[in-house]
């Protein structure tokens, strides 16, 4: 069971926040698959962009089998759905509390479940060398 908790966590994320389109993993699948509507099987290539994006990102997590490591990411939040952009880092630090976020964003939700006292803004760390 212990080996495959980090697995079912990780369907169980993406299954939650898929459910709002109607998809779940499909677990009788040899690779990636997706059942819509409890009838249609996709493939993970069928995905929508944020969802491949969403995707991604929970499966380098899952990859790094919790060990402690810095995930860096520029704009995470293209493409993505404002409800998984809400819980993102949540999710991240569900499936791999060991990990240290770096990312750059445009987007205020990716912090505004609670994160904001975590944002360093760019300009409070650059300094202007110009005259």
């Amino acid at each position: 069971n212990k080996i495959y908790a980090r697995k079912i966590l990780f369907e169980n994320l993406v299954n939650e926040a898929f459910k709002e389109t109607g998809k779940v993993i499909d677990n009788e699948a040899d690779k990636l698959h997706f059942i819509m509507d409890d009838k249609y099987s996709i493939s993970a290539d069928k995905l929508s962009s944020g969802e491949k994006q969403l995707l991604i990102i929970l499966l380098t997590v899952l990859l790094e089998d919790g060990q402690e490591y810095i995930l860096m990411m520029d704009e995470p939040e293209i493409s993505m759905h404002i409800s998984w952009q809400y819980k993102l880092i949540d999710m991240i630090l569900e499936l791999n509390p060991s990990v240290q976020i770096i990312l750059t964003t445009h987007s205020p939700m990716i912090f505004s479940d609670g994160w904001g006292d975590k944002a360093i803004h760019m300009e409070d760390i650059t300094t202007n060398t110009r005259k």
